[in-house]
């Protein structure tokens, strides 16, 4: 079962929306108060590797693998 999803372009860049789609992502915890947990590693295909996004990942505090 998906997180969540996006949809985008056929002529779209999809490493472009890796940080967007991570921040609509809600983790259920079955506990009171905001449905969030943050995420602390993100496994990704390497295609999506790029300093940018690498950067944005450090500053929400997510490890890439």
């Amino acid at each position: 079962m998906p997180l969540s999803n996006r949809t985008t372009p056929t002529n779209g860049s999809e490493t472009d929306q890796v940080i967007p789609l991570l921040d609509i992502i809600k983790v259920k915890t079955n506990k009171g108060g905001r449905p969030r947990k943050p995420l602390k590693v993100i496994a990704a295909d390497k295609g999506y590797d790029s300093k940018d996004n690498r950067a944005a990942l450090g500053r929400r505090g997510i490890r890439p693998q």
